[in-house]
């Protein structure tokens, strides 16, 4: 048996285990639910994950896809070098090309695929705030309001947790996106380029990046 053969094996049995553990977890939950009268809040719950896999898994795919479509497209304006020039030596001295996992991310398919696993990471990490995003549709006033900020306390209770949530993925998205950014780049040798076109292309990239994260920054200092 091949090495890929061994590898696609291992990946296969290791989906097959995640599918049982899964397919357990949600009888387990149908049969108490049931047994209790209440099989409607089972669907909820499932229709809520299912809904919110999707969602974040969709926008997290479109969001680091179009980056990396973005770097695609502004290397592709003078041209991918061959090689890139070490950052550890003087100018001139060493120039090396990029490794081959490295020059994937000069291709559409590779590039769309490397999105697609990162973006159903993302998802499947954010499946668990299922509930928040129900108290956040179903919230309700609580009636008092707290003395600082005068705002009303179930503001706290329901949308002050989906809003640090929202955050927390926005963040990861943005970290994510600027890993998307560096690969392409650095795959077309724009990464370590001195021509200082290339350099400023990828630090267009990098400031439109950072300028974001700030503004996210920015809504997190105003939510602590």
């Amino acid at each position: 048996m091949g090495s890929k053969s061994l590898v696609v094996t291992i990946m296969a049995l290791l989906a097959g285990l995640t599918f049982l553990r899964i397919a357990a977890g949600l009888l387990v939950d149908w049969l108490w639910f049931s047994s209790v009268a209440y099989p409607g809040v089972f669907w909820t719950i499932i229709g809520t994950k299912a809904g919110l896999l999707c969602g974040v898994f969709l926008a997290s795919t479109l969001i680091l896809w179009a980056n990396g479509r973005l770097a695609q497209r502004l290397s592709a304006q003078t041209g991918s070098l061959a090689t890139i020039a070490s950052p550890w030596e003087p100018p001139g001295e060493i120039q090396y090309p990029p490794p081959p996992w490295l020059q994937r991310f000069r291709g559409r398919r590779e590039l769309a695929a490397a999105a697609i696993v990162v973006a159903g990471l993302a998802a499947l990490n954010e499946v668990g705030n299922w509930d928040l995003v129900l108290r956040f549709i179903h919230q309700a006033p609580y009636g008092e309001s707290d003395p600082l900020f005068g705002k009303d306390i179930g503001f706290y209770l329901f949308s002050f947790p989906a809003y640090l949530a929202l955050k927390n993925w926005l963040l990861l998205i943005l970290a994510a996106s600027a890993l998307f950014a560096a690969a392409v780049y650095a795959a077309h040798g724009y990464l370590f380029s001195l021509d200082e076109r290339r350099r400023g292309i990828v630090m267009a990239h990098g400031s439109a990046l950072l300028g974001l994260f700030f503004v996210v920054e920015a809504w997190s200092y105003w939510l602590d």
